[in-house]
């Protein structure tokens, strides 16, 4: 074999690995990097996926709670949606709340709210944003009402507005004892007054 042969294999060979090394080197990478980033696309929507379904686990639609006493009285509780507390078991939060509570021989008291929340185990439930109360002729709008079976008491509270077929009034706190079936209207200063619209 000649020299002049034996030169152009040994080109031609060191042509091959340079283009070899040179495909690895700058190719490869960018394989390696592509896979790399399906894989953290992949691994995110994965991750997304889990919260949606955690979410979707802890969220009931069109719930209804019905609970009835010794002596016949019935609360039924209804809300859009609710989601359940990780953190404390025997609470739900729920949304667009309908409640009633009717008592033998009583009229019904009708309660509204944005959200609730609602305890399973003692039924007391914390109404909040837009409550609306009717009783009768009575309507009371505030943005809580503290419903607490336990006392036998409703506490309503914030920007109170009561108003019967004679009278408004506005104050800061209305107490309504279910047993006694008493109505307390206050302040929470003393130095404040109830202010009170009434047709006599």
């Amino acid at each position: 074999m000649d020299i002049k042969k034996l030169i152009q294999y040994g080109l031609l060979l060191l042509l091959i690995i340079t283009s070899f090394v040179f495909y690895y080197q700058y190719f490869t990478d960018d394989e390696k990097k592509v896979d790399n980033n399906v894989s953290e696309n992949v691994s995110e929507k994965k991750n997304i996926t889990e919260n949606l379904n955690d979410e979707n686990k802890n969220l009931i639609e069109n719930l209804k709670y019905i609970s009835e006493d010794l002596l016949g009285n019935t609360y039924i509780l209804t809300a859009q949606s609710a989601s359940l507390k990780e953190d404390k078991l025997n609470e739900v939060q729920l949304f667009e709340v309908n409640a009633e509570i009717a008592r033998e021989n009583q009229e019904i008291i009708y309660i509204y709210s944005k959200i609730a929340n609602y305890n399973k185990i003692n039924n007391n439930t914390i109404f909040k944003k837009k409550v609306n109360v009717k009783y009768g002729s009575q309507i009371i709008v505030s943005e809580i009402l503290d419903l607490n079976f336990k006392d036998n008491l409703i506490k309503i509270l914030e920007n109170v507005y009561y108003v019967d077929e004679e009278t408004k009034i506005k104050a800061d706190k209305v107490e309504i004892d279910l047993l006694d079936e008493k109505l307390k209207i206050s302040m929470n200063k003393k130095k404040d007054k109830v202010n009170i619209i009434s047709k006599y």
